[in-house]
C-alpha cells in the first residue's frame, strides 16, 4: 500500500503501521480454525498407539513429588503431567491431549505471525499448515515432555516481542518479561530466545525500545517467576551443572548431525520456506520493523550450533521463519499461473506440504506397527518411537522375580533401576501388580531415595553388576528383558538382577547411586 502525502504529516509510529505491507483480505479465522483442529485429532487418533515414552513416565512420577525444582528441569512439567493425570484418570490419552493441544497453539501462533509480517489470507493460511506439518513439531507434540511448553512460550514470546515492534508501545515488555518468566519454569533453554532477542534489538534502531521502564518491570517479573526453581537449584547444590556436564559430553555429535537435524527435523519440504524467511526477515525493507525478531532466531539456531546443542533445541524458531516465508511466497504464488490451468499455486504448495507431512509420518509418529521398528531405521532420526513400547511387559517381569522370592524376604525387599524411565514404569504400572515404589540413582529419583533402612535386597534392573557386588554380598542374574518386537531400545537385553546382603546401610550406601545425567 502505497502512502499519501497527509501521513508524511503524522507521528513516525503512525506512519509505520500505515506504510506496513497490506493484509489482503484480513484473518481467515475458520480456515486457521480448521487447520488448527486437524493438527489436533490427528495427534490425538494415534496418541495411545504404542505406549508412554520414557520422559512422560519420569513427569507422572514427578508430579507425584510436587516441588519448586527437580535436578534437570523446572517444575511445570511435572505439574502439568500431574493435572492431567487427575483430570484423566491417570490414562495415556488424557496425558497426551497437552501436548496435542500445544500444536494447535504453534498452528495459531504462527499464522498470527504472518498476518502481523504483512502475509494476506493465502499466506496466513500457508503460514497455519506450514506449523501443522512441520516434522518437529508433529514429533515433538505427540509427547508430554520439556519440549512442549518450551515451543510453546518460544512462539508466544516471538509475537508478544512483534507486537511491541510493530506498536511501539513499550508496556509490551511487561506481557513478554512474564511470558518468558513462565517459560523459565518449563526449561530453562528460553535463556538463549532471550539473549538472541537483546542482540537482535541492540543491532537495530529498535534498540531505544531497551530504554523503558517498562522492560525493567517485565524483566522484574521474569525474575520473581524464575526464582522459585533458582532457590531450589541453589538449596541442592546447583545439580543442573552436573547434568549440563554430562549433556557437553554429546556437543561433537550434535554438532556433526545439527544442520542435517534442521533439515529432517522441519522437514525437507519446508526448508525452502524457512530459509526464505530467515533471508527475507533479516534483509528486506518490507520486514524492517521486525528484524530484530528474524535477527535473533537466526542467532539462537545459530548459536546451538556453537554450544553442541540438541537439534531440537531452536525448534521454536521456526514458527517465525515459516511465517516470515509465506509472505514472500504469497506473493511469488500469486505472481504464477495456475498448474495445467486449473490447480492453483499456492494450492499446490499446500499440497506438497501434506504429501511431505504424510512421508514423514512414520518418523514423526506412531503410525507403523510396532513390531516394523524392527526393520524400519525410523528410530535413527525418531529415537523416541521405540522408547514407547513393551513398558508394562517389563513391570511385569519385575512383579515376576519379586513374588518369586518368600513373603518373609519379599517384605525386605526394594526395586532398583538404572535410569529413570524403568523407575517410572514400575511407578506407573506397579502398583496393579503389588509392586512397591521404585528407587533410581537417575535424576530426580536419586532425591526421592533411599529405599526403606529395613529393606537389605532387591531386585535390580539395568544397573551394571559390579557396582551391584560392591554394594551387595550376592547378586545373582534372574532374568533378561526382551520386548518381544525385536527392537532395539534402551531396555532391549537389559539384565535383571536379585541382589541379597546389602553390606551397608542405605543412608551410607545411596550417594553412590546417584547420577545426574
Amino acid at each position: 500500500m502505497s502512502t499519501t502525502g497527509e501521513t508524511q504529516h503524522l507521528p513516525a509510529a503512525r506512519h509505520r503501521a500505515l506504510t506496513a505491507p497490506a493484509r489482503r483480505g484480513g484473518t481467515p479465522w475458520l480456515g486457521i480454525a480448521i487447520i488448527a483442529v486437524a493438527a489436533f485429532v490427528a495427534e490425538m487418533a494415534v496418541s495411545a498407539r504404542y505406549g508412554y515414552v520414557r520422559d512422560e513416565l519420569y513427569f507422572l512420577s514427578a508430579g507425584q513429588h510436587l516441588a519448586f525444582g527437580y535436578v534437570d528441569q523446572p517444575p511445570l512439567t511435572p505439574l502439568l503431567a500431574r493435572l492431567a493425570a487427575v483430570a484423566g484418570g491417570n490414562t495415556l490419552v488424557a496425558l497426551r491431549v497437552v501436548p496435542a493441544l500445544a500444536l494447535a497453539a504453534l498452528v495459531v501462533a504462527t499464522a498470527a505471525m504472518s498476518r502481523m509480517l504483512g502475509a494476506g489470507r493465502t499466506g496466513q493460511l500457508l503460514a497455519a499448515l506450514a506449523a501443522a506439518v512441520c516434522t518437529e513439531y508433529l514429533g515433538a507434540m505427540h509427547e508430554l515432555t520439556t519440549t512442549t511448553p518450551d515451543f510453546v512460550f518460544w512462539a508466544i514470546t516471538l509475537l508478544l516481542v512483534m507486537k511491541l515492534l510493530a506498536s511501539q508501545d513499550p508496556r509490551w515488555w511487561v506481557a513478554i518479561g512474564a511470558c518468558a518468566g513462565v517459560a523459565s519454569e518449563a526449561k530453562w533453554n528460553i535463556g538463549f530466545l532471550v539473549a538472541a532477542l537483546a542482540a537482535g534489538f541492540l543491532a537495530t534502531d529498535a534498540r531505544r525500545l531497551l530504554r523503558s521502564r517498562y522492560l525493567l518491570a517485565g524483566g522484574l517479573i521474569a525474575a520473581a517467576l524464575a526464582a522459585p526453581d533458582l532457590i531450589w537449584q541453589a538449596a541442592h547444590g546447583w545439580p543442573s551443572i552436573d547434568v549440563f556436564r554430562a549433556l557437553q559430553g554429546d556437543a561433537g555429535h550434535n554438532r556433526a548431525v545439527y544442520w542435517v537435524g534442521q533439515v529432517l527435523f522441519t522437514g525437507p519440504v519446508l526448508v525452502p520456506l524457512w530459509v526464505t524467511g530467515a533471508i527475507w526477515s533479516v534483509r528486506s525493507e518490507a520486514a524492517r520493523r521486525f528484524r530484530p525478531v528474524g535477527i535473533a532466531c537466526v542467532l539462537v539456531i545459530a548459536l546451538q550450533f556453537v554450544l553442541g546443542g540438541k537439534a531440537y533445541y531452536s525448534g521454536g524458531a521456526y514458527t517465525f521463519l515459516l511465517a516470515a516465508g509465506c509472505v514472500p511466497a504469497e506473493r511469488r504464488l500469486a505472481a504464477r499461473r495456475p498448474l495445467g490451468g486449473k490447480i492453483g499455486p499456492a494450492a499446490a504448495l499446500a499440497g506438497a506440504l501434506l504429501a511431505g507431512a504424510l512421508i514423514a509420518a512414520p518418523v514423526t509418529l506412531p503410525v507403523l506397527p510396532a513390531r516394523a521398528l524392527h526393520t524400519v531405521p525410523v528410530q535413527k532420526i525418531n529415537y523416541d518411537l521405540g522408547e514407547e513400547i513393551a513398558w508394562p511387559k517389563l513391570v511385569t517381569l519385575v512383579s515376576r522375580e519379586y513374588h518369586a522370592r518368600p513373603a518373609a524376604l519379599r517384605r525386605q525387599t526394594t526395586i532398583l533401576t538404572g535410569n529413570y524411565g524403568e523407575a517410572g514404569a514400575i511407578d506407573r504400572y506397579g502398583p496393579g501388580l503389588g509392586l512397591p515404589q521404585a528407587y533410581s540413582g537417575a535424576n530426580n529419583f536419586w532425591l526421592w531415595g533411599p529405599p526403606p533402612a529395613a529393606d537389605t535386597a532387591a531386585i535390580a534392573v539395568n544397573l551394571d553388576p559390579a557396582f551391584l557386588h560392591r554394594e551387595f554380598r550376592h547378586v545373582r542374574r534372574a532374568a533378561t528383558f526382551w520386548n518381544g518386537l525385536g527392537v532395539s531400545d534402551d531396555e532391549q537385553g537389559v539384565p535383571v538382577f536379585v541382589a541379597t546382603g546389602l553390606r551397608s546401610s542405605w543412608a551410607r550406601a545411596w550417594p553412590a547411586f546417584r547420577d545426574y545425567s
